[in-house]
């Protein structure tokens, strides 16, 4: 458990939360996430519609699974994140760091402060990856856009997310995922008062 003053800025609290974690091998998790993503295409017959599915349903759990983890790690007495854009920095700043050491910011905010695009200086998932044409849609990275939206959902936050450029596609230097705000869903107790 990592305990940050309260004035400590985000990106110190994740990169707090990294250090103080027991770590995998970087190039076992990478490989492991492409011998993932071979099997679900074989699981598929090679159907890339579907496989982007699966991916992106497998990253929704396991996002709902790391808010556990982050909470308990970042001794989050603070409270919760009052808006979208408080839930977009901790995510970005915070939990990118904390579980993959990714540093990454958000950018292009909308107007209406509901819509922005988190951009990854990497992507440890796509170490060691060229994609072969026939898989040119293939959302590889696709976990990583599910485990977002799974942890946003888990703490009442729905949104879309997906990739806005992937470099394994073709698309861009950078992976980017844009990030939309649905609704923030209020809080429902089980109880009158």
């Amino acid at each position: 458990r990592v305990d940050m003053p309260a004035a400590a800025s985000r990106t110190a609290l994740g990169a707090a939360c990294w250090t103080a974690t027991e770590k995998v091998n970087a190039e076992l998790f990478a490989l492991t996430h492409g011998a993932f993503v071979r099997q679900i295409l074989r699981d598929h017959e090679d159907d890339v519609e579907c496989a982007n599915a699966t991916l992106e349903r497998v990253g929704r759990a396991m996002g709902a699974r790391m808010v556990e983890e982050f909470l308990s790690r970042t001794n989050a007495s603070g409270g919760a994140c009052a808006t979208f854009e408080e839930a977009m920095e901790m995510t970005t700043r915070v939990g990118l760091k904390m579980f993959l050491n990714v540093d990454a910011k958000t950018r292009d905010w909308s107007e209406e402060r509901d819509e922005c695009v988190i951009e990854m200086e990497s992507n440890p998932l796509a170490e060691f990856v060229e994609l072969p044409g026939k898989y040119g849609d293939l959302s590889y990275c696709n976990a990583l856009c599910g485990a977002i939206r799974g942890a946003l959902e888990t703490v009442r936050v729905r949104t879309t997310c997906a990739f806005e450029s992937d470099p394994l596609r073709g698309e861009g230097e950078r992976f980017a995922i844009r990030v939309k705000l649905l609704e923030l869903v209020p809080e429902e107790y089980p109880f009158d008062d």
